[in-house]
């Protein structure tokens, strides 16, 4: 009668060792893939950010028009106001589908850079009560840098507006937006304030 020959103890832990060194590959592979694609999520999440914080003050600077507001100090606030780190403007594109709600078109909004963070406070009034709150809401993080100019009628660029204090235009003719971004850069952006009639 013939035994069969079994797997020797040498084979088995030459198989296991040779399974152990496949498998530490197999799985540095799969982090490694995980990774980047982590990354790669990462980086589409925060160009989307981006994109967006800039199609915002694009499309809001662009339609901004001589419409001074009234404070919830009840003083009288230009049409315009812009500092090196904030800006605030009246602006149309205040969507009311239908007209189903009796309120104008315009509205005031106010952009600021203050401890890395970039926001958006909107308000649902123009000329504010000392109960009107804003909307606030943040466009982006981690900004190590932030500086917004102003371009007037004969395209010097300013750290302020209104220059020499509000004898100038209401409007500037855009603003410049400089921002640095951690593990990004600068990016710069110029828009445009179309000049309308009634300025």
């Amino acid at each position: 009668m013939k035994h069969e020959r079994g797997f020797t103890l040498i084979e088995i832990l030459i198989a296991l060792f040779i399974f152990t060194i496949v498998s530490f590959l197999l799985m540095s592979s799969l982090r490694t893939i995980i990774t980047a694609q982590s990354r790669t999520e990462e980086k589409a999440l925060r160009l989307r950010d981006v994109q967006m914080a800039f199609l915002f003050m694009s499309r809001d600077i662009e339609q901004a028009l001589n419409r001074p507001i009234l404070n919830a100090s009840g003083k009288e606030d230009a049409a315009f106001i812009g500092k090196e780190k904030t800006f605030q403007l009246t602006h149309t594109g205040f969507a009311n589908p239908l007209g189903v709600v009796r309120r104008s078109n315009l509205q005031r909004t106010i952009y600021t850079c203050n401890e890395n963070v970039v926001e958006r406070q909107v308000f649902p009034v123009l000329d504010q009560a000392p109960e009107t709150k804003a909307d606030v809401r943040t466009l982006l993080t981690n900004v190590t840098e932030a500086r917004f100019q102003y371009l007037d009628h004969h395209g010097h660029l300013a750290d302020k507006w209104p220059i020499n204090n509000g004898e100038d235009q209401p409007l500037p003719r855009g603003v410049k937006i400089s921002l640095t971004l951690a593990r990004w850069g600068n990016i710069s952006q110029v828009y445009l304030i179309p000049v309308k009639k009634s300025d």
